[in-house]
């Protein structure tokens, strides 16, 4: 099975994403955070993650595209 890969920007985005999102939670039971720090942490994580997947997305299309044009005589 092809294993997709994804550049640097994208995957940075997805672990940072990850980590804000996951993290957030791991980091209020040890130390106290307001609420609007907590939801603001974790919803900038999943915007993260989305970006991450709109540019992996796009990336893919743009390879799809340059690789299935035909070639003119």
């Amino acid at each position: 099975m092809k294993q997709p890969r994804f550049s640097k920007p994208v995957l940075l985005l997805i672990v940072t994403g990850l980590l804000l999102t996951t993290g957030t939670p791991m980091i209020s039971r040890f130390i106290p955070l307001p609420d609007a720090l907590k939801g603001f942490l974790s919803g900038l994580g999943l915007a993260l993650e989305f970006m991450a997947l709109v540019k992996a997305d796009r990336y893919k299309k743009k390879k799809i595209c340059q690789t299935s044009a035909p070639e003119l005589p």
